[in-house]
């Protein structure tokens, strides 16, 4: 969907980085286990025949063959069923996403008295899929990036980096819950935060004074719904909690 920033390229990073973080079972890095267990297009598992991702699947794992061979691989490749489950959440994320750069285009039309998101903005300008660097990460496309481009009476140039999480937190406790959120938080800080060098041309003009920027605010945004936390109190004690330890990082339910 381009509309929203989702080229192929960006797509594709996305997926991959998703992918390389995802904490399902997986073989190993041995080409003569990976040779051995390597899938066949035309004989599926029971579990897959059917599914139309079987074929991504297949394609998936003879890259990753091709990546240990030439000992380029970071990860072994996932078995079947987590990939088939990761795939799913990759969509349902990009879906959220989506949905959200949409609410937040619409919230930048509003006077600014009337914004639910975007009340810290004169004029909010909303860039989605912005390639952005830091020293570590290297580069990552930010979901969103928004810029003020009203007057600025001698202040920086507001600058906030929003992150999308479709993320299944309903059945955490307290402090499984509080783990998630203030990892996730300091992810959303290490690749969006603190210092960006902004690597979209068509934006180099708001900042004369060069490419690196400084952000003012991290925003993570979990989907809600069925994939919140059910208990109130725990969600507000761990939310609470992960504001002490990365302030930066503003957290919130949509």
């Amino acid at each position: 969907d381009e509309e929203v920033g989702h080229t192929l390229e960006v797509v594709e990073a996305k997926l991959a980085a998703v992918e390389l973080e995802y904490p399902g079972p997986r073989l190993p890095k041995d080409v003569g286990v990976l040779e051995k267990y390597r899938p066949s297009l035309d004989a599926p598992p029971p579990e897959a025949r059917g599914n139309p991702r079987w074929l991504e699947y297949v394609d998936y794992y003879e890259r990753r063959l091709g990546e240990v061979k030439k000992g380029e691989a970071a990860e072994g490749p996932l078995r079947w069923e987590p990939y088939e489950r990761m795939r799913g959440w990759f969509a349902r994320g990009m879906a959220f996403e989506r949905d959200m750069v949409k609410l937040l285009r619409e919230d930048a039309k509003k006077p600014r008295a009337e914004r639910h998101f975007l009340g810290d903005f004169d004029r909010p300008r909303v860039e989605t899929q912005v390639g952005v660097r830091k020293p570590g990460p290297g580069l990552r496309y930010a979901d969103v990036l928004v810029i003020e481009e009203g007057e600025l009476g001698g202040r920086p140039r507001r600058v906030e980096t929003f992150s999308f999480k479709s993320r299944d937190l309903s059945r955490l406790e307290r402090d499984a819950l509080t783990a998630q959120i203030v990892e996730d938080a300091s992810e959303a800080l290490r690749h969006y935060g603190e210092t960006l060098d902004i690597r979209r041309n068509s934006l180099q003009s708001l900042f004369p004074g060069g490419s690196e920027v400084r952000v003012s605010r991290v925003r993570l945004i979990y989907e809600g719904g069925g994939l919140k936390p059910k208990k109130v109190d725990v969600l507000d004690a761990a939310v609470e909690e992960t504001r002490e330890k990365v302030p930066e990082v503003e957290v919130s339910f949509q």
